[in-house]
């Protein structure tokens, strides 16, 4: 059990520090941060299958499911970084694209998943303002494409961000689901 919980917080720490150089480098565009980030996403991943391994039987089913659902998100955040790559302009297309205010809302719900803690008090609430985030930063976007389409490369790939940090919270919404189903029967 010390196990799982010190499991527990090293990747409720890892998803913060993910979440954080995310970020970091949607502001500024440096190259050794992308590099930094790739490093915590593969960290990230090493960990979370580490905890996988030494699961005995014993564990709750709650505690495998999460883990599951982590390498899922994390392999989405690896999608993220993947197109972070393609980002050209060291300045940000818009101010605009929040996908940092995206990322502050999904860090608290992933580490209530990870915690195995009330799943669906907000994700549902929290899911729907990510919805009309995206909705929005699709029409900001369309009107930088609008303007210069040069910005095509750039502004497809914000809008892949948004929808992979959209299809997150979509998981996250559809295990609590799943789980409070499974909780009252």
């Amino acid at each position: 059990m010390a196990t799982e919980t010190t499991d527990r917080l090293l990747i409720e720490t890892n998803f913060e520090n993910l979440v954080k150089k995310s970020k970091k480098y949607i502001k500024s565009r440096n190259e050794n941060e992308l590099v930094a980030l790739k490093s915590d996403v593969e960290k990230l991943r090493e960990r979370v299958n580490i905890a996988l391994d030494t699961i005995s039987s014993g564990h709750d089913a709650n505690y495998l499911t999460t883990l599951k659902l982590t390498l899922s998100i994390i392999q989405k955040f690896t999608c993220s970084v993947e197109l972070m790559e393609n980002l050209k302009s060291k300045q940000p297309l818009c101010e605009e694209f929040d996908t940092k205010q995206m990322l502050d809302i999904l860090l608290p719900n992933i580490k209530s998943v990870i915690d195995c803690d009330n799943w669906a008090e907000n994700l549902e609430r929290d899911y729907a303002f990510i919805e009309s985030l995206e909705d929005q930063h699709k029409r900001i976007l369309l009107s930088y494409l609008i303007q210069d389409w040069r910005n095509m490369d750039e502004v497809l790939t914000l809008l892949k961000i948004g929808e992979i940090y959209k299809n997150i919270a979509e998981k996250l919404v559809n295990l609590s689901l799943l789980s409070s189903y499974i909780e009252k029967h």
